[in-house]
């Protein structure tokens, strides 16, 4: 859309056919508004639009109303009509085409497959790079809740750090009223992250025990990442998986129970310690 300044006769055109004229109506109407009234010939000479073309373009520009032909048979002159008429016609045209659209919308909107019609799916997933990536996007698109058990590898500071993970969820739960439940092994490096992530009410579990936790599980809404233990040298490390998507409730509620007899058996709740009542006499 030009801005509001001076325009060349080019520039003028230009912006006439992104209106919908083609190039030579864009010519045409330009030069009987400049000119007022014109006869074909005299049309031809100031507009540079060969004479035949130039009565193709004015039938298109009378059928639209923006001219006028002369009420004579041969010989007749042609004239624009008020230029703010033509704009307003030019308004209302796209005014009823964003209504349609508006119609539209909703009507193939009606057309489309609902997502519980949506077949569910089950991929492999492989490399520490993808698995992370695939985490951020579930927690990202997640709208009902996140269940999560995150995995040591996630945490420590030798396989890139606790931040980024912790930092995801924070973000979730603060711009949304989301369940989320995590399960995590405690340290106290991740002490004041955690009191974050207690004060926006995130529920968090403390993994007991010195065993090497042999898989992680993220469940949000209608997927779920199963991360399973493929070795362990100075670090765990979890570079293969399970992601269901699109599952029906009953492709999740084992997974459900799983997370829920894991949190319940192996893992203690973790609570903000109550404010030291002031000392009074």
């Amino acid at each position: 859309m030009p801005s509001k300044k001076l325009l060349q006769t080019p520039e003028i055109e230009e912006a006439l056919q992104s209106l919908g004229f083609t190039k030579n109506d864009s010519k045409v109407l330009l030069t009987l508004c400049k000119y007022k009234i014109l006869s074909p010939a005299d049309i031809a000479k100031y507009s540079g639009v060969d004479r035949a073309r130039v009565y193709d373009s004015l039938n298109r520009l009378i059928e639209k109303g923006f001219i006028q032909k002369e009420p004579i048979k041969r010989g007749a002159n042609y004239q624009v009509i008020p230029i703010e008429r033509i704009f307003k016609v030019i308004r209302e045209e796209y005014k009823q085409k964003i209504d349609d659209t508006l119609v539209l919308e909703k009507v193939i909107s009606e057309l489309e497959i609902g997502t519980e019609e949506s077949e569910p799916r089950v991929w492999a997933i492989n490399s520490r790079s993808k698995i992370r990536k695939k985490i951020k996007e579930l927690i990202s698109s997640a709208e009902v809740r996140i269940f999560f058990i995150i995995t040591p590898d996630l945490l420590m500071q030798e396989l890139g750090g606790y931040d980024w993970v912790l930092r995801e969820l924070w973000n979730k739960k603060f711009s949304s009223n989301i369940q989320v439940v995590i399960a995590l092994k405690y340290n106290e490096v991740l002490k004041e992250e955690i009191k974050k992530l207690l004060k926006i009410s995130i529920t968090i579990h403390s993994i007991e025990g010195d065993n090497v936790l042999p898989f992680g599980l993220l469940i949000t809404d209608n997927e779920f990442l199963l991360t399973t233990l493929d070795q362990v040298k100075e670090a765990p490390e979890y570079t293969s998986g399970l992601w269901l998507e699109n599952g029906a409730p009953k492709q999740l509620i084992g997974y459900e129970h799983l997370f829920k007899y894991f949190i319940t058996s192996q893992c203690k709740l973790i609570q903000l310690a109550p404010k030291k009542a002031p000392y009074t006499n």
